[in-house]
């Protein structure tokens, strides 16, 4: 089982080798939070992978935050509460970010919180320099991640909520996906369906074959949603 410290020593070394050196903050220092920062560095690592660039960012202070503080709660992508860090990335002609925890607005003005999502670069940047507390949208989502730190079994119900955040999305050509560090039959035979959200299962810094697959297959449709060869 992993431990908090397994988790953010594994974030450490990802971020380190995205180039950051600021020390890692965890706002709630929980496995929980943790995990979501443990997956926003391997989606970070895929994109390098895939031959594109993921420069950590803070809101306030700019590239190579330090401290890197990562929410502990969702929250507004322009908020300036903290020095929330993100990640600026470009593969091929794209210009997107990957962030961790943050609220969006669906097509039916309802209110999703995602784990970690990639949005545009550019409806980003226009966020951030609007009036304070201005909601991203999720029609300039790119990627939408949820992430589900378990010790006990995981259910179906978790499956069907996702499924029904990214419906309220409004298109379906983006990346989904569904990481966990646990394994549940009923859920992976429900996200086997048509349409359905990757299901990720047994995400952990001491499983490394799930991990290098996940990054491989993740830094494969970042490729495509990029269109590069």
């Amino acid at each position: 089982m992993d431990t908090l410290a397994d988790m953010k020593s594994a974030i450490n070394s990802l971020l380190t080798a995205a180039g950051a050196t600021g020390a890692l903050h965890l706002n709630s220092n929980t496995r929980e939070r943790a995990f979501e920062a443990y997956v926003f560095s391997l989606v970070a690592r895929a994109v390098i992978q895939a031959g594109g660039t993921a420069e950590l960012r803070g809101i306030v202070s700019g590239p190579n935050p330090s401290p890197v503080v990562f929410r502990g709660g969702p929250g507004r992508l322009g908020s300036r509460g903290h020095d929330f860090a993100y990640a600026y990335c470009e593969l091929g002609s794209e210009k997107f970010e990957l962030h961790v925890d943050v609220e969006y607005i669906g097509t039916s003005r309802a209110f999703h919180e995602l784990d970690i999502s990639i949005v545009e670069f550019s409806h980003a940047e226009a966020v951030r320099k609007s009036i304070p507390g201005r909601l991203a949208l999720v029609r300039h989502l790119r990627a939408a991640f949820e992430c589900k730190f378990y010790d006990s079994s995981l259910g179906v119900a978790l499956g069907r909520a996702f499924v029904g955040l990214i419906a309220d999305t409004g298109h379906g050509n983006m990346v989904r996906a569904f990481v966990t560090n646990g394994r549940h039959s009923g859920l992976a035979n429900y996200l086997s369906g048509s349409r359905r959200p990757d299901p990720y299962f047994e995400i952990t810094p001491i499983a490394s074959p799930n991990v290098d697959r996940f990054v491989t297959t993740v830094n494969s449709k970042l490729r495509k949603m990029a269109r590069v060869a």
